[in-house]
């Protein structure tokens, strides 16, 4: 059930961000301090930080012996 509710949660928030990314195909750069991105769609931007948010905590984790 649990595997369900995850796959479930999966699903809806792919369709959100793919629905977000066709609704807003304009393209945007991020800047952070003196660092500039280079020009991207706002949908695709968004994917990339969803993967990253999603990564960071297993590449952060101490590993275990």
């Amino acid at each position: 059930m649990r595997r369900f509710l995850l796959f479930l949660l999966w699903m809806l928030s792919s369709g959100a961000i793919a629905l977000f990314s066709v609704q807003n195909a304009k393209a945007v750069s991020l800047r952070f301090l003196f660092w500039q991105s280079i020009q991207m769609p706002l949908g695709l931007l968004l994917i990339f930080v969803a993967a990253i948010a999603l990564w960071l905590p297993y590449l952060t984790r101490p590993q275990r012996r």
